[in-house]
């Protein structure tokens, strides 16, 4: 939802993310609300009338009949993945029940929705980059990036693609100049070779991850190196389907990205994005998760899955964000509150959810490819562990998991 409001002449935003969570901070932009995929009713909704269902046949096997399906789509042949859609929901559900029967049948499952968690001239602004304690924070609350870009400024560094699997990407802002590779991107919402955003929401992932710095435009990415891969999954609304976001991690594989960002999820697991998260590992890729915003002892899925890295969000104070969810699996938290970057129509806007902390793991693991390209993702999702700045309880636990981001002691790592 977008609508400017205004003050003595002057426009501000104010950013709900959820109740009790408002922010204003003085520049021309519009109203963002993200969206909490795990406590959306609309999506609870459309999980009741879903008409398609993704069947895995098992190795070596041949599926036989199609049981009247109107549709048959082969989305993921690498993982032995179909789509098939029928007129309703009831048919749908039948048929369902009768390929689990099957022996030629490895899984079954709907095709549910999934949705988005919801010297630059606003790098001030970006506490989470530099936090000297503006705006009631923390001094030191932030990743440590002015040390990092001083530690690895004569180093070597090569770009790395950075798979934003969301709702696209807007390429035509300065600050996104050479940026964004429009050319390995796909659109699985409209089966198109453009992977434009008209959401929002894959715009400012991407800007906090590789938006251009030092050049007088908007903000300061994390990582200059970075190539954005955009892959559109997500709808105007912000919403999706899990074939579409089986086949963007699969298409994120094959284009070479060493780094996938999923800010995006639900409450309900799926076995097929399962196996396409589990073929994205076995390929090297570090994917890392959003943990969700419905401030819950709980992570969403995908977050939860064993193949990927979780990341909670944390305010200016280094305190966990009220609508960050936490618990068993988290492996890292970031900044998520109150965090700059772009929307669909080119407008800088204020943010807040583990949608916007997630791309800030993104990025620093892409740094980590940068200086060594050679490096597995095993040995970078360890380096951020244990390079994070421990918060809560000492050592690991729940609420923060490893601890808080910290891009300076993570390229310490990489001699």
């Amino acid at each position: 939802m977008y609508f400017p409001l205004s003050w003595s002449g002057r426009q501000y935003l104010i950013l709900e993310g959820y109740p009790g969570d408002t922010y204003s901070v003085p520049f021309s932009v519009s109203r963002y609300e993200p969206i909490d995929a795990t406590s959306s009713s609309s999506v609870q909704a459309q999980a009741s009338t879903v008409t398609s269902l993704i069947v895995q046949t098992k190795a070596g096997m041949v599926r036989g009949s199609s049981l009247g399906a109107e549709s048959v789509e082969s989305f993921a042949p690498e993982l032995r993945l179909e789509k098939l859609t029928y007129r309703s929901a009831a048919e749908a559900k039948a048929a369902k029940q009768k390929l689990e029967q099957s022996s030629a049948t490895a899984y079954v499952e709907y095709d549910t929705p999934v949705q988005a968690f919801g010297t630059d001239a606003f790098k001030h602004h970006q506490w989470s980059l530099l936090n000297t304690g503006q705006k009631k924070g923390l001094k030191g609350a932030d990743i440590a990036l002015a040390a990092m870009q001083k530690r690895i400024a004569k180093k070597k560094q090569s770009t790395t693609l950075v798979a934003v699997i969301d709702s696209g990407v807007n390429p035509s802002y300065a600050d996104f100049a050479g940026k964004v590779r429009m050319d390995l991107g796909y659109d699985f919402v409209n089966r198109s070779k453009t992977a434009w955003d008209d959401y929002g929401h894959g715009s400012h992932v991407a800007g906090i991850i590789a938006a251009g710095t030092d050049n007088t435009y908007g903000m300061t990415g994390i990582n200059a190196k970075a190539s954005i891969i955009p892959i559109k999954v997500l709808d105007e609304n912000g919403a999706g389907y899990t074939s579409d976001l089986v086949s963007g991690i699969n298409h994120a594989v094959k284009k070479g990205a060493k780094v996938i960002n999923l800010s995006l999820g639900g409450d309900t697991s799926s076995k097929s994005v399962e196996s396409a998260l589990a073929y994205a590992k076995s390929k090297n890729v570090l994917i890392v998760a959003a943990s969700g915003n419905a401030s819950k002892k709980a992570l969403s899925y995908p977050a939860r899955s064993k193949y990927v890295l979780s990341v909670g969000a944390t305010g200016r104070t280094d305190k966990r964000a009220s609508f960050s969810n936490y618990g068993t699996g988290l492996d890292l938290v970031a900044p998520g509150v109150s965090i700059p970057s772009y929307l669909a129509d080119g407008e800088l806007a204020f943010a807040s959810g583990t949608s916007m902390a997630a791309p800030h793991v993104a990025a620093v693991a892409s740094v980590l490819y940068s200086l060594k390209p050679t490096i597995k993702a095993a040995d970078v999702e360890s380096i951020l562990k244990k390079s994070a700045k421990d918060l809560g309880s000492k050592g690991y636990d729940t609420t923060y998991g490893s601890g808080r981001l910290n891009a300076d002691r993570a390229t310490s790592y990489i001699k």
